[in-house]
């Protein structure tokens, strides 16, 4: 019988693809931002139901598409992410930096 693992990306862990643009003495995230490698669902080590993955990549769904870094949306807090490859629909809980807030619609 199946179970559900917490699968967590920590954005600390992401490969930015917008090094020139600076948040708080980070690179700024957008939509092309990927996170290699999540943590928390180690234990089902046969893999996610769809994707038969564990500790996969994530990635943001969509994001401001009213603020473009580099060409592509910037993301904010609470954009829907793809976790684990593609097993689990999640989103951001705890915020990178305090500064800055994306309003952006």
């Amino acid at each position: 019988m199946p179970v559900a693992y917490d699968n967590n990306a920590q954005r600390v862990q992401a490969i930015p693809n917008v090094s020139n643009i600076l948040v708080a003495c980070a690179p700024a995230h957008n939509v092309a931002t990927l996170i290699p490698v999540t943590t928390g669902d180690a234990p089902g080590s046969m893999g996610g139901v769809s994707s038969g993955t564990v500790c996969a990549s994530s990635r943001h769904i969509s994001g401001a598409n009213t603020v473009l870094l580099h060409g592509m949306p910037t993301t904010r807090m609470t954009d829907p992410t793809q976790q684990n490859a593609t097993n689990a629909i999640g989103t951001g809980t705890s915020p990178s930096q305090t500064h800055i807030l994306n309003l952006a619609g």
